[in-house]
C-alpha cells in the first residue's frame, strides 16, 4: 500500500524540487550517478507504509552517516561506465570481434573516433571496478548486520574472483588488441548481469552517501518506525530542516491525545512549526533524516494539509470557497477509517470573524470523534480553543507565545502548554505608523 498524498500537501511543505529555493528535496544535492538521481525521485515520490522497510532503509542510511565515505568515482568516470555497460549484449564473439575490427580499422584509415571511444570507455570501466573492489573491502569490515551487508559481500566476492583480478591487476593501456577484445567480452558478455548488478549496488552506495552526509552535516536524526501503538507521533527537538539555526521544540500525539491544537499571533511561528511537523512526517515515511534529536512514530496511510490554499480564478473559486472543497476533500479521505496525518493552518481565514468561529469549532469538534488520525490544527480565533477545552478530551493545547520587548513583540518560537491571550496585530500596525501615513496624506 502506498503512502496516500497529493499536490497540495507537496507545494505546502516544499517538499519536491531538486532546483527549488529552500526546498526539502535541494538538500540532496552532490550525487555522482543518474541512477542515484532516478531513485532519488522514485524515493521523493513513493514514502512507504511498512514499518520494517523503513527501519531498513534507516539502517542503511545510518552507517553511511557514521562513515564518512566518498564515493569511488566522478560524476564524468562512472557516465564512461555506465555508457560501456549499458551497451553490453549477449551477441557471439565472433560478432563482436568482427564489429571491433571494423572499428579498429575506420580508425586507422579514417580517423573514426568510435574504437577510442569504446577503448576509454572500456579503460574507464576497469578503472572504477578497481577503486570500487577497494571501497567494498573497506565497507565489508565494519557492515556486519546492516541490511546491506549481504550485497556488499556480494560485490566483494564478484571483484575478488581469479577472473576479476587478474583483470584488475593488468594495465589496461598495455592490453593487445586480442586482449582487449578479450576483456570486452568477459565484462559485456560472459559477465554483463552480475556488472550490471553491481553498478547497480553503486548507484544505491551513491544516494546512501549523499543521505548519509546530510544526517552527518545537519545533525539531522532517523526515526524510529512502529507498526502499532499508543503513540501516533513522538518528536524531540523538532526543527525545520532548511532553516539553520532554527529553535526547536517538543511535541506528541497520541491515539488518546490526536488533535494538537496551536494558538499564537502572527509571526509567532506557527506556519513554520507545521510545516516542520510535515516534513518530519513525510520524511520518517521515507525513512530520510529528520530535523530533530529524535523521533518516534506510527506508519500512517498518508498525510493531507491545508496551509496555502490558493483561490481559482479560473474555475470562479473565491478563496474562501477553495478553503471550503479542501476540508472538504481531507473530511473526505478522513471518514473512510484511514490513519491520516492533517494539518490545518488557520482554517476559514478566508471568511468573516463569526463563521471562522462557528466552522473552524464544529469542523475541530467533529475531527474529536476520528482517533484514528492525528491532527494539527492552528487558528488566530483563541476563542474556539477555549471552547474545545470545555468539551473535548482529547486535544493538547499548545501556543507560541509573544513576549513585549517595550512596545515591540518578540517571539520565542518555543512552545508553551495552554492557549495564548496575545493579541498585538493593532501593536504591530501603530509601530509603522500605517494611520499617521495615511493621515499624513
Amino acid at each position: 500500500m502506498s503512502f496516500e498524498t497529493d499536490k497540495q500537501t507537496l507545494d505546502d511543505l516544499n517538499i519536491l524540487g531538486k532546483y527549488s529555493n529552500n526546498s526539502v528535496y535541494s538538500l540532496y544535492g552532490g550525487l555522482v550517478t543518474r541512477g542515484a538521481e532516478r531513485l532519488m525521485d522514485q524515493m521523493f515520490a513513493n514514502p512507504l507504509t511498512d514499518s520494517d522497510a523503513i527501519n531498513r532503509r534507516t539502517l542503511i542510511f545510518n552507517y553511511f552517516k557514521l562513515h564518512d565515505l566518498e564515493f569511488p568515482g566522478s560524476p564524468e568516470e562512472f557516465e564512461e561506465v555506465d555508457q560501456y555497460v549499458g551497451k553490453g549484449s549477449r551477441t557471439s564473439g565472433m560478432m563482436k570481434l568482427l564489429s571491433l575490427a571494423k572499428m579498429r580499422l575506420l580508425e586507422m584509415i579514417s580517423k573514426d573516433e568510435h574504437f577510442a571511444i569504446w577503448r576509454r570507455q572500456m579503460e574507464a570501466t576497469i578503472a572504477f571496478l578497481r577503486e570500487g573492489k577497494k571501497y567494498l573491502t573497506r565497507v565489508s569490515k565494519d557492515i556486519a548486520g546492516n541490511p546491506l551487508e549481504e550485497r556488499v559481500l556480494w560485490g566483494q566476492n564478484l571483484l575478488g574472483n581469479k577472473v576479476f583480478t587478474r583483470l584488475l591487476e593488468s594495465p589496461p593501456q598495455s592490453l593487445s588488441f586480442y586482449e582487449m577484445f578479450s576483456v570486452d567480452r568477459l565484462l559485456r558478455g560472459e559477465w554483463i548481469t552480475q556488472l550490471q548488478e553491481l553498478l547497480d549496488l553503486f548507484v544505491e552506495i551513491d544516494l546512501y552517501t549523499v543521505v548519509g552526509r546530510v544526517a552527518r552535516e545537519y545533525n539531522f536524526c532517523f526515526a524510529e518506525a512502529m507498526k502499532d501503538g499508543e503513540i501516533s507521533m513522538e518528536i524531540k527537538g523538532l526543527h525545520h530542516p532548511c532553516i539553520r539555526k532554527a529553535v526547536d521544540n517538543d511535541l506528541t500525539i497520541t491515539r488518546q491525545k490526536n488533535i494538537f491544537f496551536l494558538t499564537g499571533a502572527n509571526m509567532a511561528g506557527k506556519s513554520t512549526l507545521m510545516k516542520s511537523f510535515g516534513i518530519a512526517v513525510y520524511m520518517a515515511h521515507m525513512g530520510f533524516p529528520v530535523a530533530a534529536r529524535s523521533m518516534r512514530f506510527t506508519v500512517q496511510d498518508g498525510m493531507y494539509t491545508s496551509i496555502n490554499v490558493p483561490d481559482n480564478i479560473n474555475m470562479g473559486y473565491s478563496h474562501f470557497y477553495a478553503e471550503v472543497l479542501r476540508v472538504k476533500k481531507v473530511a473526505i479521505e478522513v471518514s473512510l477509517s484511514k490513519r491520516l496525518v492533517v494539518i490545518f493552518d488557520e482554517l476559514f481565514k478566508g471568511t468573516n470573524v463569526k463563521d471562522a468561529y462557528d466552522a473552524t469549532f464544529a469542523v475541530t469538534s467533529a475531527l474529536t470523534k476520528r482517533h484514528a488520525c492525528s491532527f494539527m490544527i492552528s487558528t488566530h480565533i483563541i476563542e474556539v480553543g477555549q471552547d474545545l477545552s470545555k468539551s473535548c478530551d482529547n486535544v493538547t493545547f499548545a501556543y507560541l507565545p509573544t513576549v513585549m520587548n517595550g512596545s515591540v513583540p518578540t517571539y520565542t518560537y518555543k512552545l508553551e502548554p495552554g492557549i495564548t491571550n496575545d493579541k498585538h496585530g493593532m501593536i504591530i500596525i501603530n509601530n509603522e505608523r500605517i494611520v499617521e501615513l495615511i493621515r499624513a496624506l
